[in-house]
């Protein structure tokens, strides 16, 4: 054997045991997880060390690694405690809890992890858009803030895993923001998805139609294909996951909607006249919301 293959071949073979050690070192801390149990809701794997929660408010995204957990929402204190209540008795702790957006079926139950989390992180206008709607609410006193606040990109500090926050504008709200969970190929999106229902859409929180089709074509580019994503409402629980496949539907009515009700503004047909004769956006029959159309509707009128 020659000098330069000498080196080719060693060269090759570290890199080979560079390989391998990564990835034993991986599989060490990236061994699956016991799932929780909990009294009540609903508590499913994803994916890997992925599970999902529901049990009335947003659904929550939950990721166990040997340090600790990851929780992504919080719902209700009530909703919340069966969740909160299974983690204690893990002897782990809450390393991150994060919120998607500030509304209160998201951002309620933060109080529940006062003092079993160690950072609570958002987009950095979420605590004031929480501060707000509690004071619509007269809850201030029920209110537990995130402290980590991020612009456009955070990235958790964990052993094991790599967990990612981006922000891609503001759609739902002006503090939308998606955690990527990379290792296991999970994305919890919080309510810039809505599955088989109206979205809630309140232009004074910061809703744009238009915005929001921009942000959903930059998920359907940023992550990829095998994907798996959490949405954070649906007309069944089994629904808030799902592919890339529902993004585009999702894309696809909210796309729709802005040119049905900018058509009929351009008629000048009101927004209860257009809610008197239709009651969905033609071609999504499957979204109807009876007690979320008509501020749908109106809300589309006033942003487009």
């Amino acid at each position: 054997m020659n000098r330069k293959e000498f080196i080719s071949k060693s060269a090759l073979g570290a890199l080979g045991l560079l390989t391998y050690s990564s990835w034993l070192s991986c599989s060490l801390t990236r061994a699956k997880t016991q799932p929780l149990s909990v009294s009540s809701g609903q508590l499913q794997n994803v994916r890997g060390n992925v599970y999902r929660f529901n049990n009335g408010g947003g659904t929550v995204g939950v990721l166990e690694n040997r340090d600790g957990f990851v929780i992504i929402d919080s719902q209700f204190p009530k909703q919340i405690s069966p969740l909160v209540e299974s983690i204690k008795s893990s002897n782990k702790e809450v390393l991150y809890l994060a919120n998607t957006h500030h509304h209160a079926d998201h951002t309620s139950g933060n109080l529940a992890f006062k003092d079993i989390a160690r950072k609570v992180v958002a987009h950095h206008k979420v605590p004031e858009l929480q501060r707000q709607s509690a004071v619509e609410r007269n809850n201030l006193v029920e209110q537990y803030y995130p402290t980590e606040l991020f612009d456009e990109i955070y990235k958790f500090e964990l052993r094991g895993d790599r967990v990612t926050g981006y922000h891609f504008g503001a759609g739902h709200t002006q503090g939308d923001a998606v955690y990527y969970f990379e290792n296991d190929g999970v994305v919890h999106l919080g309510d810039l998805m809505f599955i088989n229902m109206i979205p809630v859409y309140r232009p004074k929180d910061g809703a744009n139609a238009r915005t929001w089709v921009q942000i959903l074509d930059k998920v359907l580019l940023t992550f990829p294909e095998d994907t798996l994503y959490i949405f954070g409402h649906a007309d069944t629980p089994e629904n808030t996951v799902g592919t890339k496949t529902q993004i585009k539907e999702m894309r696809s009515f909210l796309a729709e909607s802005i040119e049905f009700v900018q058509s009929k503004k351009a008629q000048g047909i009101s927004p209860d006249q257009i809610t008197q004769h239709n009651q969905f956006i033609p071609g999504f029959k499957n979204r109807t919301t009876p007690s979320r159309w008509p501020d749908y509707v109106k809300g589309l009128y006033d942003t487009i």
